[in-house]
C-alpha cells in the first residue's frame, strides 16, 4: 500500500516528495485555456489557488518526482461545460507529454478523447464515476483498459473486500485520511455509514444491510456532521490482506503544507504499523495515540463509529 498525497503548487510538491510521498496527486491550470474563456476550473474540481500553475511548472515536478521514484498522477476529474473538442484535445496531448504514471479521470468524453490521443497511457477511474459495482467496474476495464479503480467513500468495507477479490489484477485505491461518504455529492454520510444516520440515509442509501451492529439513538443533530472528519485509519486492519488496494488516498488539497505533512507522516507510520502488529486491538491502541502525537488532536473516538461498533464491543 502506498500513500498517495494532493498537492497545489511547486513548493508544496517538492517539500512532500522530500519527506517521503509514495505517490502525488495534481492538476495543472492552462494558461492558454485561462486566457482563451477567462474560465479558471477547466478540467478539475478545485480551484486555480489549488492547481500547478504552468505545464512548465508541471515537467519540473513530474521530473523530480521521477527521479525519487515518485508516481504522479494528473487529475482530469471534471468535464468542462465549455465545449471545445480542439482544444481539449490539445490540453490532454499536453498532459501525454508530460508523462505522468497516470491519468485520473471522470466521464466518458474524456475518456474517449484520452484514448484517441494515446492508446496506452495508464488510466484510473476517479472515486466521481462512482464505480460501486462490478458491472461498472467491468466497462471501464473492458471499454477504456482502466488499470485503477479509486472506490467511492461511500461503499462499505465489506463491498471494497468484495469488489478486489471479484477483480485481482486491477489496482484499487481507497481514502482514508480527511475523507467522509458524500454519496455522490451529499455530505452527511461517513465511509462507515454512522448508525444513527441511518434514519437520514435510507432514501439514498441502502448499504447499512451489510453491518451486524446495533442501532443505537444517539442525541445528536443531523448537522453535527460538518466539521467532525475521522480518519478512519482502524479500517485498515479489516483491509490488510487485501492484496490488490495498492494505494492509501489523503484528500483535501486546500489544506496548508504542514497539515498535509502530517497527515502524511501520521498515514504512513500507520501503514507500516499495520503490517508489524500482531492484533487488532493493538494496531488501533496504537492508532489512537500515534494519531495525537502526530495530528496534535486527540482521536475522536468516542464519535467514531469503527471505535465504537466494531473495537469496542
Amino acid at each position: 500500500m502506498k500513500v498517495l498525497v494532493p498537492v497545489k503548487n511547486l513548493f508544496c510538491w517538492i517539500e512532500l516528495i522530500k519527506s517521503w510521498a509514495e505517490e502525488i496527486y495534481f492538476w495543472i491550470s492552462s494558461k492558454e485555456w485561462n486566457n482563451t474563456y477567462n474560465y479558471w476550473n477547466s478540467f478539475n474540481w478545485r480551484n486555480i489557488y489549488s492547481n500547478i500553475k504552468s505545464y512548465d511548472e508541471a515537467k519540473i515536478l513530474i521530473d523530480f518526482a521521477k527521479e525519487k521514484n515518485v508516481w504522479t498522477f494528473v487529475t482530469v476529474n471534471r468535464p468542462p461545460s465549455l465545449l471545445n473538442d480542439e482544444m481539449i484535445e490539445n490540453e490532454i496531448k499536453k498532459i501525454v507529454d508530460l508523462k505522468p504514471d497516470a491519468i485520473i479521470f471522470k466521464d466518458i468524453y474524456i475518456a474517449e478523447i484520452i484514448r484517441k490521443v494515446d492508446k496506452k497511457i495508464s488510466l484510473h477511474c476517479s472515486s466521481l464515476n462512482q464505480a460501486i459495482n462490478k458491472e461498472s467496474i467491468l466497462f471501464w476495464i473492458n471499454e477504456y483498459n482502466v488499470k485503477r479503480i479509486i472506490l467511492p467513500r461511500n461503499l462499505s468495507f465489506i463491498e471494497i473486500i468484495e469488489l478486489c477479490e471479484y477483480f485481482p489484477d486491477i489496482e484499487f485505491e481507497i481514502f482514508v485520511k480527511n475523507t467522509w461518504c458524500y454519496n455522490s455529492n451529499w455530505n452527511f454520510c461517513s465511509s462507515l455509514h454512522f448508525e444513527w444516520l441511518k434514519k437520514w440515509i435510507s432514501p439514498v442509501c441502502f448499504r447499512e444491510k451489510n453491518y451486524k451492529s446495533e442501532d443505537k439513538k444517539l442525541d445528536k443533530w443531523f448537522n453535527d456532521l460538518d466539521n467532525d472528519i475521522h480518519c478512519k485509519i482502524c479500517i485498515l486492519w479489516k483491509l490488510k490482506n487485501i492484496k490488490n488496494i495498492v494505494s492509501l488516498k489523503i484528500v483535501w488539497r486546500e489544506k496548508v503544507l504542514s497539515t498535509i505533512m502530517k497527515d502524511l507522516k501520521f498515514v504512513k507510520r500507520a501503514r507500516d504499523k499495520l503490517f508489524n502488529t500482531n492484533t487488532y486491538y493493538e494496531f488501533v491502541e496504537w492508532s489512537m495515540n500515534i494519531y495525537e502525537k502526530e495530528i496534535g488532536n486527540k482521536c475522536s473516538f468516542e464519535k467514531c463509529e469503527y471505535y465504537n461498533y466494531y473495537y469496542k464491543k
